[in-house]
């Protein structure tokens, strides 16, 4: 059985949830992180958790990066370092970027986005639909 490609796999994905979120300017720190416990912010460094429907059907900025047709963006934890999230209609949701990722389990979220992550084309190994405007656009609501 060859395990490389699923090493492969999941070093590529550890890589781009970096590259994305230094793309974006967040905050990469493991020695503070003011998330590991969402609700313990300080009320003036936390924003409203927030939450916007978005569909295949509405989306325009790029490809649609979902294999399920609509869903909703979430916005969880500190001002300063949100963490994007994904909900499908099913109540699944889906971590979206590194601020996600390290709360994922205690916000009841899969850090895995390959579930329902689309393809850009199934011919070619890893080469998914880009997320990072998604990211952006949910960025903008928290």
């Amino acid at each position: 059985m060859n395990t490389t490609a699923p090493r492969v796999t999941s070093i590529l994905r550890y890589a781009l949830a970096v590259f994305v979120g230094l793309g974006l300017g967040l905050s990469w720190s493991l020695a503070d992180d003011r998330t590991s416990d969402p609700s313990a912010a300080a009320s003036d460094d936390r924003h409203a958790d927030t939450s916007n429907a978005v569909s295949a059907a509405t989306w325009t900025d790029g490809p649609w990066p979902f294999t399920v047709g609509e869903g909703e963006l979430r916005c969880i934890g500190a001002a300063g370092d949100p963490g994007v999230f994904f909900m499908t209609a099913a109540g699944t949701m889906y971590a979206l970027n590194p601020a996600a990722i390290r709360m994922a389990g205690r916000v009841g979220a899969l850090a895995d986005l390959d579930p329902i992550w689309r393809w850009a084309d199934p011919g070619m190994p890893n080469a998914k639909v880009n997320v990072s405007p998604m990211i952006l656009y949910a960025l903008k609501l928290c």
